[in-house]
């Protein structure tokens, strides 16, 4: 691995091990597929081989592409420490799964191998993400298919992150203790300030509010400040960008999610 690669999947195997630990994030992305949402067929995935590329140290994709039926599932990233975890998770899919060690920038699947490949919330974080799109492309049979997951630019929340919060955080070393506190859920000091500060309708608003702080939030303000690369997508513009690489018939699965918190 290169750098990058070291820094993003240590820092991922942090987050997903917590999340492991939690069961809030494995739960959360093992049913968030389905063929419905997906406009498939409902027994799309019954023969389907599969690839779970950037599947982090829970394997919750494959997890969940084999709920759906899939005939077999390769997942894929970057260090041998998501083996253990991956195999607790999906043990009641014995020898229906694989795990493989690599890059998805440069896999060593034939050509025309899987019939669907997910990518979830992996290629924005990629060094390369040309690579990244060149190789599924690659590796799809033609007619196969793909969902790849990236960050959408634009929105209040995530111009505050992508273009303030993460420059700052790197730049100004105040913002920095102030962030790990959240983060790391040590704000205990701040908060006791805070309240002895304010009215005691403001109270109520806060301690209404610190229901829907969760271990979940930390971690989702953890992966979006501390990864070392966080590119964002136009819709449009990313279109026109896998048409020319070859993809066809792309349209953009959308579906209503549910949050328990913030």
């Amino acid at each position: 691995m290169n750098n990058h690669n070291l820094v993003t999947r240590n820092l991922f195997h942090k987050i997903h091990k917590k999340q492991i630990s939690s069961k809030i994030g494995f739960k959360k992305f093992s049913i968030s597929l389905n063929c419905k949402d997906l406009k498939l067929n409902k027994n799309y995935f019954k023969d389907a081989i599969c690839g779970d590329f950037g599947c982090g140290s829970t394997g919750a994709g494959g997890f969940n592409l084999l709920n759906l039926g899939a005939k077999y599932v390769h997942l894929v990233d970057l260090d041998r420490h998501i083996i253990k975890p991956i195999n607790n998770n999906l043990k009641k899919f014995s020898n229906k799964y694989e795990i493989n060690i690599s890059s998805i920038e440069n896999t060593n699947f034939k050509k025309n191998y899987f019939d669907f490949i997910l990518c979830h919330g992996v290629i924005h974080h990629a060094k390369n993400e040309e690579n990244c799109f060149k190789e599924i492309k690659r590796v799809l049979k033609p007619g196969g298919k793909c969902l790849i997951m990236v960050e959408g630019e634009g929105g209040l929340i995530s111009d505050f992150v992508m273009k303030y919060l993460r420059p700052q955080y790197k730049q100004n070393k105040n913002i920095k203790k102030f962030i790990n506190k959240i983060m790391y859920n040590k704000i205990s000091g701040y908060k006791k300030f805070y309240l002895n500060n304010i009215d005691n309708q403001t109270k109520k608003i806060v301690r209404f509010l610190e229901r829907f702080i969760d271990e979940d939030l930390l971690l989702t303000i953890q992966d979006r400040v501390l990864a070392p690369k966080y590119k964002t997508y136009n819709e449009q513009k990313l279109t026109i960008y896998l048409e020319k690489m070859g993809f066809k018939n792309i349209y953009r699965i959308k579906k209503k999610v549910s949050y328990n918190n913030l």
